[in-house]
């Protein structure tokens, strides 16, 4: 069994959202979760939303894979016997999980409940299944994001039989690593007949962190691969930021690429922007995340500092970050608005920082 706590933090993203870091448990069951600290937020209504994804470590395919979360209030959670204000139970997106797969899943609160602030996640357990056979085909067109995410597609059926009661399901990643679910849209499908292929179009309002997407359509018999989609566009110019240098910078202010455990660091982009008026008025939230060299990649820390544009001038924005662990990392950072929408394309990854005892 795996349990997996994450508390609702309001301080990083607006209040609608929720993000934590937490620490994770391999799962002997051969189901478990993908990232550590999956997507959790209050809908509209109130609800809270998880969404995550399990991945089926096993060299079968799996279905029936339960989820369970549980939603608690305070501090003491799970962990400490509290009970739940509520719990539900779900199930994997996916109705089988292919051998080495994944699947995402999303799990809603019962109620509108304004005191969770906790969850609790339990991966339960799964049956062995029926292999389906990777017999549909995605060809996804242009997505564009404007006030909604759109997106048309073509699902060719290879199979020698009709392709019936088919799920499309289109999903959204965000920027960090590894990268989160943040919205999945799912639309249900007319038969496809053999050899024949069929359209499918999204139209949904998307989490504005989203960033990266991908489609994969199933059947009762037959599914498809994970399929990228590989062309996006803006409807309108939204990243008006440049982020052009990232430097690591000790207490003098020089350029350095290896520091001691404990020994604090400035992590510096200089940031410019390029607007129609000559006194803008853009305020950004300017996040630094830095991650451990290796296959996992694990995040070692997350910061950020507010800032404000009322010029073309350019500025430079700051994070100060002390090591905790030893070792090499890589150095990343994004620059959003105050509602996370992206201003700037994610720096490239630099790898600088060697930490040493």
């Amino acid at each position: 069994m795996k349990i997996v706590l994450f508390t609702l933090l309001f301080l990083l993203f607006p209040i609608t959202t929720v993000f934590a870091q937490v620490t994770d448990t391999q799962s002997t069951l051969g189901v478990k979760l993908t990232n550590t600290a999956p997507f959790v937020y209050k809908d509209d209504e109130g609800y809270t939303v998880v969404i995550g994804e399990v991945e089926n470590t096993k060299s079968f395919p799996v279905n029936n894979v339960k989820v369970w979360v549980g939603f608690f209030s305070g501090k003491a959670a799970g962990t400490a016997g509290e009970t739940p204000l509520e719990t539900v139970t779900g199930t994997s997106l996916l109705e089988v999980i292919p051998a080495k797969g994944k699947s995402p899943f999303i799990i809603k609160s019962e109620t509108p409940d304004p005191e969770i602030t906790e969850v609790t996640i339990n991966v339960l357990g799964f049956n062995a299944a029926t292999q389906k056979q990777q017999l549909l085909e995605v060809e996804p067109g242009a997505l564009i994001i404007g006030e909604t995410i759109t997106l048309d597609a073509q699902i060719t059926n290879t199979g020698a039989n009709p392709a019936e009661n088919i799920r499309a399901h289109l999903i959204g990643y965000d920027v960090f690593s590894p990268p989160r679910i943040v919205g999945i849209q799912t639309i249900l499908l007319d038969d496809i007949a053999s050899q024949k292929t069929g359209e499918v179009s999204f139209d949904t309002v998307m989490d504005n962190r989203a960033s990266s997407f991908k489609i994969i359509v199933e059947s009762d018999n037959s599914q498809s691969k994970m399929t990228n989609v590989d062309e996006i566009s803006l409807e309108s110019p939204t990243r008006l930021i440049t982020i052009n240098d990232v430097d690591v910078l000790d207490s003098d202010g020089e350029r350095i690429s290896k520091i001691k455990i404990g020994q604090t660091v400035d992590v510096s982009s200089n940031l410019s922007i390029f607007t129609a008026s000559e006194n803008p008025e853009q305020d950004y939230v300017y996040y630094v995340q830095v991650r451990q060299f290796g296959e996992k990649s694990q995040v070692e820390f997350l910061g950020f500092a507010e800032g404000k544009f009322d010029s073309t001038d350019s500025q430079v924005a700051t994070v100060s970050w002390t090591p905790q662990s030893e070792g090499g990392f890589f150095i990343e950072t994004y620059v959003w608005d105050l509602d996370a929408v992206a201003l700037a394309a994610p720096s490239k990854t630099i790898s600088v920082i060697l930490v040493t005892p």
